[in-house]
This record gives structure tokens, sequence and C-alpha cells, in this order.
């Protein structure tokens, strides 16, 4: 299969709560490099990517471990490559637990781009890792053309960037029509009450996404941190001699770790993992269950470097 990954790279510094810093490469790399290893050697993963030249060879450098990842979606443009100072204080304590400050974006994806690489794809991966990775016209355009599974993390669609560099929810103007065009989606339970400046409510939110809107949107999902994952999908459902439609939910708790490390990328590792279940099985319900697995598995890795052990 074919496997589509659009979405920014970004150096992490990440600050713990204890010890020395950890320099990483994050972004749409945790997306890119654990869906190459978790999917079969058959397989092939392409990163559309702006890439700035200052870590282009290191970056594409690490791509080369892994044969089934192509490469020749990559762009190499002027721009640095973005910089994300991640502070973490208390580990999943809520929204205080992760503090973000980051350098400019790279560059925005153009359609004509990612257009080349549309043919013979079986699913795309989405990944709003700085939140302007691509337009929301790029995003029609593409599902347009590709009428298979999409599945987007929301992620920094909804953060916004201050003058000093620090990252903050805010609401995302058109988020009825980001939320119309993938088939799953996912983001986390700050940023699903962060969509809409009227709906606050995360059943009114996801009723309105998969129910009262008319599009083909398969599954909602919210990642919880250490409590796991919630999915939510579309039921018809009978009382009596009326039918309707309702939200079915399932609820996936996170495996303990006791081997814990850091958090960072498991969301991005658990897009990639679903992603990959659900492309080949259709059922998402056991893909929710796979991905969770994975992305708890993820918290005892160190980084990308770490990421050929989720086979």
């Amino acid at each position: 299969m074919k496997y589509l990954v659009l979405g920014e790279p970004c150096v992490d510094l990440i600050h713990p709560d204890k010890g020395e810093v950890i320099h990483s490469y994050g972004g749409t790399l945790y997306s890119a490099i654990s869906l190459a290893v978790l999917a079969g050697k058959e397989d092939i993963v392409f990163p559309l990517m702006n890439l700035g030249e200052d870590e282009f060879d290191n970056i594409t450098g690490i791509f080369k471990n892994y044969p089934n990842i192509d490469i020749s979606g990559i762009n190499r443009v002027n721009h640095p490559t973005r910089k994300v100072n991640l502070y973490y204080n208390i580990y999943n304590s809520g929204k205080s637990a992760r503090l973000e400050h980051s350098t400019e974006p790279t560059y925005t994806l153009d359609y004509e781009f990612i257009d080349k690489f549309i043919t013979g794809t079986d699913a795309i991966i989405v990944n709003m890792i700085s939140g302007v990775d691509i337009t929301l016209d790029t995003f029609k355009k593409i599902r347009n053309k590709f009428k298979g599974l999409i599945h987007i993390d929301i992620h920094n669609l909804v953060m916004k960037t201050n003058e000093d560099g620090s990252r903050e929810h805010t609401n995302l103007q058109d988020w009825r029509e980001w939320c119309s065009v993938p088939t799953t989606m996912q983001m986390n339970e700050f940023e699903v009450t962060s969509l809409s400046r009227t709906l606050k409510n995360e059943y009114e939110i996801i009723e309105e996404i998969l129910i009262n809107s008319k599009n083909d949107v398969e599954g909602v999902i919210i990642t919880r941190g250490k409590i796991g994952v919630s999915g939510f999908q579309k039921k018809e459902k009978i009382f009596g001699n009326e039918k309707f439609f309702d939200l079915e939910r399932e609820d996936v708790g996170a495996v303990e770790n006791p081997d814990f490390i850091d958090s960072t990328g498991c969301g991005d590792v658990f897009a990639a993992s679903f992603t990959l279940d659900y492309s080949k099985n259709k059922n998402f319900r056991k893909s929710l269950h796979y991905a969770t697995r994975i992305a708890s598995f993820n918290t005892s890795l160190e980084g990308i470097k770490d990421l050929y052990k989720l086979k």
C-alpha cells in the first residue's frame, strides 16, 4: 500500500521536569517513521514536506535508515527548520503540563506539489504540526481528487503563536469546513473544546461533525493522555417505530507503562498506527485499540531514534 504523510518537521528541544534538555527531531517525523516501522515491507511511505536546508541532510539521512520510506516528496527550502522548545512540568496534569515556545513555521505545502503524489495512494495522514502545514483550500483539493482514507490530526490548527514564541489554544474560524473533509480525525480534549467560539461542549461539537453536518466523516477520536482515547461514530438506532442517528462512543484506556520516559510524539504515533490499521481492516474499534497500545508503548521510547522498537 502507498501512504502519504503531510506535515512539517521540526527540531524539538525537550525540557523535562528533571534532567538535561533533550535535543530531538519531531513533528511529522514521528508519524512517517512509526508508520514505516509498523507497515509491511511492501508498503511505501511518502513524507511530503518542506524541509529547511539547515537540517535537510540530517533528516533525510534519518529517513534513509528505513527502506520503505521514499524521500522524493521532501522539498528543500531556504527557510530554516522550525525549532520548538517543550517545557514539561507535571505529566498530564492539564494544559500547564506542556508549555510550547516555537520559532516560525517553515513553508506551507502547495497543492501543486502534493498533487504529483496522489495517484495510486491508499491513505493520507495530514498532521497539522505547525497549524499552517497546508491550507483549507489545499485540503479540499486533496479530497476532490482522492476519495480514499484521509486521517487528520487537528493539533495546532487551534493554536496561535504569540510574539514571544509561546503558543496557546484559540478558536478555528472555519472549523466546520476543516472537519468536513477527512474520513477520520483526532484531537485532544483541549483542542476539541477550542474549535468553536459558541459550542464548548465536547459532545455537541462531535455531534455537529458526525450527525448534523452532511459529510462523509466516519469517526472522531479524542485523545486524553494517560487516560486513553475516546472514539465516536454515527450509528443508526431504533426506538419503537422511529429510526434516528446517535453517537456511539468507545472508550479505550491507555496501557500503563512502568517504563515511562517521555510522552512526546504519542499523538503522532497514534495517528500513524490508527491510519495503518484502519486502512487495512476498516474496523474503527479494533484500530482504536491497536493505536492506543502502540502509542502507550511509545512513552517508553526516547525520541525518534527508538521508534524502530515499535515493531
